[in-house]
């Protein structure tokens, strides 16, 4: 019997030990010169095989930069260690609900004066000197009769399910921003690459006037003009050029990565009306997919549960402990069976007189609880401002998009008639050039528009909560 009880007290620090270490770590680092010189580039994928988040634009290079940074993002992480601590402050709350039990001991070395008054039970040795050993086992079990614990657990549990809703909510912005980001950048080729040909055509121009010049047809003041003009669209390149880079720096900040080192090849801009298309009936439930709408219900739920808990503060607190414990004067018997010591006892808590902390302490929680649920109120007409500003945008965009592109139309018939009557020599190349310019400025607004309107529509199926 002694040694087994030896035995069992020197591996409970072992066992103890393992419990605490075993699962918890991290596994997020902080960035080193390593990390941020790395290169990473990104070509475009001969196959869609990352995760559709946007399927419905068929782009698999979009598809591959969000999987990325839906893994990479800093901001993705630190979601996770959210929910993870929710679930560890679940699993105390939990632990709650189970007995506690203990282990203690000391080792005593007492010296006592050979001429002097000993203390019982000490002055029943024979001897100047003792060495006291104690140890001993303590339970602890509270009887959770008004379920304060219960509560607790439970609004613990809401809680981590919260958490777990900021993660979705953080893949879903990411997503999007992702999304926005990348057409933003395709945009900006576009117009770099009309900008250029607007460059290339008012060269021609200034060229022909400073001949005209030259041949006294014209004066210097067309000449000051067309090379004005041409300088103008050459800062309008660089223009396009600096916020294309922006935009890139931006997109590899998303994904976590240096935007030093991160080569992002994009696609070419491709618009596709019916990758815009809405459903014809649009479910009234569809904000219930929210994450962010399901994570302030939840807080609210927890908060209830809190309220609950502050009410059980005005019963008593019953609670049941045990204690087994071996004591002895000499180490060589502290494991004696004879000098074990049990106990047992119930014991009961309640504040007489408090000055009103318990009744604030409900206050508090009472308190909180309309804040959250007014949080969930406001979050439901924030996401509905949100769908109809962005459902909004899309028929305003929409109609500008069909006027522009009648205008285009209309622009590219007029360019045909003035071709032919070039080639028949009714007008000179300088008009032909003019409706050109014209030409390439409608293309550039309908663009604009275009990524506009695709941007909108990331932003509607975000304030959705995803894919319809």
């Amino acid at each position: 019997m002694r040694s087994f009880f030896v035995i069992c007290v020197l591996m409970t620090p072992a066992l103890t030990g393992c419990s605490l270490f075993g699962e918890v770590h991290t596994n997020t680092e902080p960035l080193n010169a390593a990390d941020l010189a790395a290169k990473h580039i990104y070509k475009l994928p001969k196959k869609n095989n990352a995760a559709q988040h946007f399927k419905r634009f068929n782009d698999p290079q979009l598809n591959q930069l969000v999987s990325v940074a839906l893994v990479d993002a800093p901001n993705m992480h630190s979601a996770k260690a959210r929910v993870k601590r929710a679930q560890h402050l679940a699993k105390i709350a939990s632990s709650s609900l189970w007995p506690f039990l203990d282990s203690s001991g000391y080792l005593e070395k007492a010296y006592f004066p050979i001429r002097g008054t000993v203390p019982p039970p000490f002055n029943s040795i024979k001897i100047d000197q003792a060495k006291i050993a104690d140890i001993g086992l303590k339970f602890n079990y509270e009887l959770d009769f008004w379920g304060k614990n219960r509560e607790n657990l439970a609004s613990k549990v809401s809680e981590t399910f919260a958490a777990q809703m900021d993660w979705a909510e953080t893949q879903l912005v990411l997503s999007a921003a992702v999304a926005t980001t990348y057409f933003d950048i395709q945009n900006n080729m576009i117009q770099q690459r009309l900008a250029k040909e607007n460059v290339r055509l008012l060269k021609q121009l200034a060229d022909i006037i400073i001949a005209r010049e030259k041949q006294g047809i014209e004066s210097n003041i067309p000449v000051k003009t067309a090379l004005a003009n041409s300088q103008a669209a050459i800062l309008s390149i660089e223009d396009y050029k600096r916020a294309e880079l922006q935009s890139r720096h931006q997109l590899a900040v998303l994904m976590g990565k240096n935007p030093l080192n991160t080569q992002i090849d994009t696609a070419t801009f491709v618009y596709n009306k019916r990758q815009l298309m809405l459903p014809a009936v649009i479910p009234a439930n569809i904000l219930a997919q929210r994450p962010d709408i399901a994570s302030a219900r939840a807080l609210a739920e927890a908060a209830a549960h809190q309220v609950k808990v502050a009410k059980t503060a005005f019963f008593p607190n019953i609670n049941l402990k045990g204690l087994l414990s071996l004591q002895s004067f000499y180490f060589t018997k502290a494991f004696n069976i004879w000098l074990q010591n049990d106990n047992a006892s119930a014991a009961f808590d309640l504040p007489i007189f408090d000055a009103g902390a318990r009744r604030a302490n409900l206050g508090v929680n009472y308190t909180q609880y309309e804040l959250s649920v007014n949080q969930y109120n406001q979050t439901i007409l924030n996401s509905l401002q949100q769908v109809s500003d962005q459902l909004s945008a899309l028929k305003t965009l929409d109609a500008q998009i069909n006027a522009q592109n009648q205008a285009l139309n209309n622009t590219a018939s007029n360019y045909k008639l003035f071709q032919s009557r070039y080639t028949q020599g009714i007008i000179d190349y300088t008009q032909l050039i003019e409706i050109k310019q014209l030409l390439i400025q409608q293309k550039a607004a309908l663009y604009n528009l275009q990524t506009r309107q695709k941007q909108a529509f990331v932003a509607l199926l975000a304030a959705l909560g995803g894919e319809l």
